[in-house]
């Protein structure tokens, strides 16, 4: 038998194990509602669109045509890459317990950074908002917190720019 069969015929038997996408309650909430709205809205009135661009028949609807199966396609990914989440995540308990010795995801971090107090929650790349300051975890300012503790003084480069966070409370 061939090696290179065994190997693959052991990755098809015995997939590796993926890591669960780790979200908060308002993120499932949000995921769920938008598949929704693009299976039963979106994708309902681009096939309409599709149907009714094939029935007529000129060469402006042909370009319409590729427009609109390129919007079903986008539609299409976006659904299986939400679909995908929601088969493999994890929440993220919040507010049950404060841990102020351990800054983690969920966790929400007070800092001052020269004569400004902000506050930051420390989110999965998936939900990371700067306008809510929710920053994700992969972010040079995320995997720095992630190595701090309360009292630590952090320093983040952003292009030419140093800046030094001083953490005054984690929960």
């Amino acid at each position: 038998m061939n090696v290179r069969y065994i190997t693959l015929f052991s990755i098809a038997m015995f997939p590796l194990k993926k890591e669960k996408y780790k979200i908060t309650k308002e993120k499932e909430q949000d995921l769920i509602k938008e598949l929704k709205r693009l299976q039963e809205k979106d994708l309902v009135d681009v096939a309409n669109r599709l149907e009714e661009s094939r029935r007529e028949d000129s060469d402006e609807d042909d370009a319409n045509l590729g427009i609109i199966s390129a919007e079903k396609e986008s539609i299409k990914k976006r659904i299986k890459e939400i679909s995908q989440i929601l088969d493999n995540y994890e929440l993220l308990v919040e507010g049950d317990k404060c841990e102020p010795t351990k800054i983690q995801l969920g966790s929400t971090i007070k800092v001052k950074e020269k004569d400004k107090i902000l506050e930051f929650k420390l989110v999965s790349s998936l939900e990371a908002d700067p306008s809510k300051n929710y920053i994700s975890d992969d972010s040079p300012l995320g995997k720095k917190l992630l190595k701090a503790k309360l009292g630590d003084t952090i320093t983040v480069i952003v292009r030419t720019n140093i800046i030094r966070y001083k953490i005054l409370e984690v929960c």
